[in-house]
């Protein structure tokens, strides 16, 4: 993780949270773990956690968002409501998929143990996931192509 260090304050109950292992052998899966491994990385502040489900673009990206939060002296603890996939477009290693989400979030302290500073807020996404598939087989997301249906705070 790039930056300053940090004192951050996470909860034994957030730790405890940790996702089922990640699934990487349909893009679905990995969407779904990428999803559940990226938002664990934002809630304990810890990116490289999420990193074995995206690419290199995708590392830098969630690297920076946690960075954006932590100079905020915040994290964003997310949860993906529901997702709902669209048909894929699938060209030998590479595949696209539409998804359309909808979250629940808030903003917690970084130096408070679980202490809510802005939300519960929702959010709806028409997402493009772009994933590519890794030499051991594995599906990995890419590049996210984000609309945000509404206002996102």
């Amino acid at each position: 993780m790039a930056g300053p260090a940090q004192q951050v304050v996470i909860s034994q109950q957030a730790l405890a949270k940790k996702p089922k292992p990640w699934v990487l052998t349909t893009p679905e899966s990995a969407i779904r773990s990428y999803l559940d491994w990226t938002s664990y990385a934002y809630r304990i502040a810890q990116s490289e956690v999420a990193t074995p489900t995206m690419g290199a673009k995708q590392e830098v990206r969630v690297d920076s968002y946690l960075q954006l939060n932590l100079e905020k002296s915040r994290l964003i603890d997310q949860t993906l409501d529901s997702i709902t996939f669209g048909k894929p477009s699938v060209e030998g290693t590479h595949t696209i998929v539409p998804a359309k989400e909808r979250w629940t979030y808030r903003y917690v302290s970084i130096k408070t143990v679980d202490k809510t500073l802005s939300g519960p807020y929702s959010a709806s996404y028409d997402d493009t996931y772009a994933l590519v598939k890794t030499k051991k087989g594995d599906w990995v997301v890419d590049d996210v192509e984000v609309k945000a249906l509404g206002a996102v705070k």
